[in-house]
């Protein structure tokens, strides 16, 4: 699910370890799941990752966002999966409803589109985010559905916790997809120079081993 396939979540390719078409959006590296903070207008970032699925998929991904007015955001990615080969690409649009709030909850949602080369498809998804911030950090939950071309709508879901320390942040999620065994993910990122951050993340799904490891700037 972020998943996430903040692209950010982005899309429903995550893309996490070359899931294709397999969740919605992710939030912000090296979280999957969604969160409903979209950053000040007229403002945008780049996302960059490499990601592994156990010893026998190998992605490579990239995922631009621009904040076109007050609280909509419009992503893409694009990831390419040097194992099978196949290529993915999607486009997302993300709304935060209410007004940011330090602490408090927040409401969002998201609605986008995929597609993956050689026989892939095409699929659609859309995805309501609830994020409540306070002293000890952030919790973020997903629920939203994913259609792919010619197939039922599946349910998806996804919650993260997320704190600071110090320099560090650290995240725990899970997400998962109906018909799916779901995921369960840990993951640590840092600012190493102003404007850029570096990440990575480890997780287990079904009886893969999830690994990434990329930077935002």
């Amino acid at each position: 699910m972020k998943t996430v396939i903040r692209p950010n979540a982005l899309v429903p390719l995550v893309v996490l370890c070359g899931t294709l078409l397999a969740s919605p959006a992710h939030a912000g590296r090296p979280l999957v799941v969604d969160d409903a903070d979209v950053a000040e207008a007229g403002t945008g970032h780049v996302e960059a990752w490499y990601g592994r699925l156990t010893a026998r998929t190998n992605t490579w991904n990239v995922a631009p966002v621009y904040v076109v007015v007050d609280g909509l955001e419009l992503g893409a990615a694009l990831v390419r999966d040097t194992t099978t080969p196949t290529t993915g690409s999607a486009l997302q649009a993300k709304w935060r409803i209410t007004p940011v709030q330090e602490h408090g909850c927040n409401l969002g949602a998201s609605v986008g589109a995929s597609h993956a080369s050689n026989g892939g498809g095409n699929a659609t998804f859309v995805n309501a985010i609830g994020t409540c911030n306070s002293d000890f950090g952030a919790l973020h939950l997903n629920l939203g559905g994913n259609r792919a071309s010619h197939g039922p709508t599946l349910g998806t879901w996804g919650v993260a916790v997320e704190r600071a320390f110090d320099q560090i942040t650290a995240n725990l999620e899970a997400f998962g997809q109906r018909r799916s065994k779901p995921g369960f993910q840990a993951g640590l990122r840092t600012d190493i120079a102003p404007g850029l951050q570096i990440d990575g993340s480890i997780g287990r799904q079904e009886r893969d081993t999830l690994f990434s490891v990329g930077f935002k700037k």
